[in-house]
């Protein structure tokens, strides 16, 4: 079934690995467990996620902080072994990363400051549990799980004293949201959820 985990407990992959795969598939891996990421979002997932981008490539336009949409591959190594031993390689729907030396021509490796997931059928509980977790232990500054269902984004930003996320806030339509990473950045939900 399409975003659960493919149950091999006997392997665990690394970048190394996803690198030789060839089946004209998305995948993710987290700790060496592979994500099947097909089939592609539906439509409305798309809308939101061009909205989105869009808003993150204006602000950010001129400024020392860039954005990216998926496909983009983000490595999140435990220590400092080597990229094909990385047991972590994940495709968030948007990110943006503020330390170009993270940077190179596969992607980047280490964590995003902001990272956007727009939540499916297929992705909903990997969004909500198991990237939570991820990036609350990568220490990702910001993560925004949007519901194009319940028409709401719930902001979880990252509590540099107790090393976790605070409780979330969660802004729906109607609202402004505000960027914890940048003061001036604001989005008003109306415009991304409007179904024009």
């Amino acid at each position: 079934m399409a975003g659960l985990p493919l149950k091999k407990p006997e392997y665990e992959f690394t970048y190394g690995d996803y690198r030789k795969w060839d089946d004209d598939k998305r995948w993710e891996l987290i700790d060496g467990i592979a994500y099947d990421m097909t089939p592609a979002p539906l439509r409305l997932h798309q809308k939101i996620f061009v909205k989105l981008l869009n808003k993150f490539a204006n602000y950010l336009n001129g400024k020392e902080c860039e954005v990216y949409g998926a496909p983009f591959d983000v490595r999140l190594p435990e220590g400092d072994e080597a990229d094909d031993d990385v047991p972590t390689v994940v495709q968030p729907d948007i990110l943006v990363v503020c330390d170009k030396s993270k940077l190179d021509r596969r992607g980047m490796r280490g964590a995003p400051d902001l990272v956007v997931e727009i939540l499916s059928e297929h992705t909903l509980k990997k969004d909500m549990t198991v990237k939570l977790d991820l990036y609350e232990r990568h220490h990702v500054k910001e993560y925004w799980i949007v519901n194009p269902d319940g028409k709401n984004i719930m902001v979880f930003k990252f509590d540099n004293k107790s090393k976790k996320y605070k409780r979330p806030e969660t802004y729906f339509t109607g609202d402004e949201l505000k960027a914890g990473i940048f003061k001036d950045l604001k989005i008003n939900l109306d415009d991304v959820f409007k179904e024009d």
